[in-house]
């Protein structure tokens, strides 16, 4: 069964429903103002272009039931199924003798008499389904799906996210689980579970699950994307942005604009993906950047994503819902491990003792094991790069001399399994020669580990820090090099090591995105030019906080009111800087042929580490435009 919910009181529309190829349209009485005269209408029109007319009633009111069925209605959408009481009085309501209490007339349900009553009363069985959309129904799932009478059972997850405590947060992982635990009530019952898909890779799991009754949304919703995308088609009409140029010339002045090439970061992802020898995944480590658009776009490309905390694991708990996650950060809370175990994820990287207790607390209270990773501070030499996680005093990871407790507490505590363990050293290397030989050197480390306690690494999580050179673009990391002489490395990596895992994240997305933003102003003070932007540090961190000049190009503006002078800098070195009050607020220092105020200013390579590190609400200026766009085919 294919429904839809249709809230428009247009018998016309409902008839466009029936035209489309629905099987049943769910005519709303509960959330739209309808007036009985419209609905009998609506109803006549679901009659004549082929599509079965169920009312959501407003309440389980025996009344309002009797009316829609005498209208015609073939089917009864109960809202708000909290107990079995609730299904039996509409059953009573919409069935006839033996089975219920409805009253009986000649109307238009019989044709006006055309029909024998006998023959009708025996033959009538309205379709009643039972909406789940409240915590305390959970408690009584197995009592309301048993209900005689009771056809079918239709999830309403949005609802429901309201009554478990996480609003309208219909992926959330406590969500999920309770409409898992309805389904897993109506299989046990044999009655029929109906879905609510709102992404396509719901379909895909109910579809896995023998699901076939489902509801594809709400009309309203349905049509506006639907104008929204024929508007989009039409050349000349619309906003259609084909690059980065296109989008920085639709903003309004003064522009501040991130723009995100989503296209370009989907072929990038897929060439990276596809360069990698067997055994090693790609995963996305989301702190590069959290958009639910970005992972929605790498979702089923790489092999799942990389979360330090909780809310990035809701985050792709909602743009990928069925993804493989790996959990991990320097000190995840206990409230974290448990919606991290509640969510499935595949495996979680630790990186203390006491993480090992509160993970294992976590597992245990949930009735199931977890995959854990030791992420281990290991001793150099390791390549010069940026930022420098190992190989010397930090906060992250166990050190080498703590190895032995944490390897006997994940082969102790309940609820843990050792699957192996996470490396994770610097970020941002820039030679393929050096990253391969840290990963010989962790190659090295392991074998040692796993002779030392005897245990089996199934898993060797080799973490990202692959790099760009912020100096250099035209120079990109040599990817595929890399992974030639990855093929070769990994002939010396034994057998048992089934999975060796990246999780690159500024490699993946850097690339993407550019910042822009207008020249506000041009001064010269101690002999030294500067161009102050509308924008700065609170939206592109990245720049200060690795103390380097970030690439730039100028796109030349000529309009300028003519009553107002127009500094410039010409010929010289100039200070490109923002809006903030404080010196650091500067993001590139470099010479330009010409640079006026009004001009933009664009900050190439800004899809990592901008937007997602920066204080975004110092000094309370507006936040940017942040627009993500696929080009589509000339």
């Amino acid at each position: 069964m294919k429904g839809l919910f249709v809230a428009t009181p247009s018998p016309a529309l409902v008839e466009m429903v029936g035209a489309a190829g629905y099987d049943v349209a769910i005519l709303d009485a509960e959330h739209a103002l309808v007036s009985p005269d419209t609905l009998q209408e609506m109803i006549r029109a679901a009659e004549v272009s082929g599509v079965a007319p169920w009312v959501r009633v407003p309440e389980h009111d025996p009344g309002f039931v009797l009316r829609v069925l005498d209208a015609g209605a073939t089917g009864v959408v109960i809202p708000h199924v909290r107990c079995r009481a609730d299904v039996e009085a509409v059953v009573r309501a919409a069935r006839y003798a033996p089975d219920g209490m409805r009253s009986l007339n000649s109307g238009r349900m019989v044709g006006y008499g055309r029909t024998d009553l006998v023959t009708h009363v025996t033959t009538a069985r309205p379709t009643i389904v039972a909406m789940i959309e409240d915590a305390e129904a959970l408690d009584v799932i197995d009592e309301i799906v048993t209900t005689p009478g009771l056809d079918m059972v239709l999830e309403g997850a949005a609802d429901l996210s309201q009554s478990l405590g996480v609003p309208w947060r219909t992926r959330h992982p406590v969500v999920r689980r309770a409409v898992d635990r309805v389904h897993a009530a109506c299989v046990r019952a044999g009655t029929r579970f109906c879905a609510l898909p709102r992404v396509p890779a719901d379909h895909a799991r109910w579809q896995a699950r023998g699901v076939t009754d489902v509801v594809l949304g709400e009309e309203r919703s349905l049509a506006v994307r639907a104008f929204r995308s024929h508007v989009s088609g039409i050349p000349g009409y619309t906003r259609e942005f084909r690059s980065h140029s296109d989008v920085i010339a639709a903003q309004d002045r003064p522009v501040c604009v991130f723009s995100y090439d989503v296209g370009a970061l989907r072929e990038h992802a897929r060439a990276v993906v596809a360069a990698l020898p067997d055994r090693c995944r790609m995963f996305y480590a989301v702190k590069a950047n959290s958009d639910e658009r970005v992972v929605a776009a790498l979702d089923g490309i790489v092999a799942g994503f990389e979360v330090a905390s909780g809310g990035e694991l809701r985050v792709v708990g909602d743009a990928a819902p069925d993804a493989p996650v790996l959990m991990g950060g320097p000190v995840p809370t206990d409230a974290e491990f448990a919606d991290g175990v509640a969510a499935g994820c595949t495996r979680f990287h630790i990186e203390s003792v006491l993480g090992l207790h509160r993970l294992a607390d976590a597992a245990t209270a949930a009735g199931t094991t977890a995959d854990v990773l030791l992420r281990v501070n290991l001793a150099g030499p390791f390549p010069d790069a940026t930022i420098a996680m190992a190989g010397r005093p930090t906060q992250f990871g166990i050190d080498e001399t703590d190895l032995p407790a944490a390897v006997a507490a994940a082969t102790a505590l309940p609820g843990l399994r050792l699957a192996g363990f996470h490396l994770h050293s610097l970020s941002n290397n820039l030679d393929p020669a050096t990253h391969l030989a840290m990963l010989a050197h962790y190659r090295d480390a392991v074998l040692g580990w796993e002779e030392r306690f005897g245990v089996r690494a199934e898993v060797v999580n080799v973490g990202g820090g692959i790099g760009v050179d912020y100096a250099a673009l035209d120079r990109p990391f040599d990817w595929a090099a890399f992974c030639r002489g990855l093929a070769d490395l990994l002939t010396t990596f034994p057998a048992h090591w089934r999975e060796i895992d990246f999780e690159c994240g500024r490699f993946l997305v850097a690339h993407c995105g550019v910042y822009a933003a207008e020249v506000l102003d041009v001064k010269h003070t101690h002999g030294r030019a500067y161009a102050l932007l509308r924008g700065g540090n609170h939206h592109f961190r990245l720049p200060s906080s690795w103390a380097h000049s970030h690439p730039f190009h100028v796109v030349p503006v000529d309009a300028w009111p003519e009553d107002r002078p127009r500094p410039e800098v010409a010929g010289e070195e100039v200070t490109i800087c923002g809006e903030l009050c404080t010196p650091k607020d500067t993001l590139a220092r470099a010479p330009v042929e010409r640079l006026r105020a009004g001009d933009v200013v664009v900050f190439e390579a800004a899809g990592a580490y901008g937007w997602d590190i920066s204080h975004h609400d110092f000094l309370r200026h507006p936040h940017p435009e942040r627009v993500f766009f696929t080009p589509q085919p000339a």
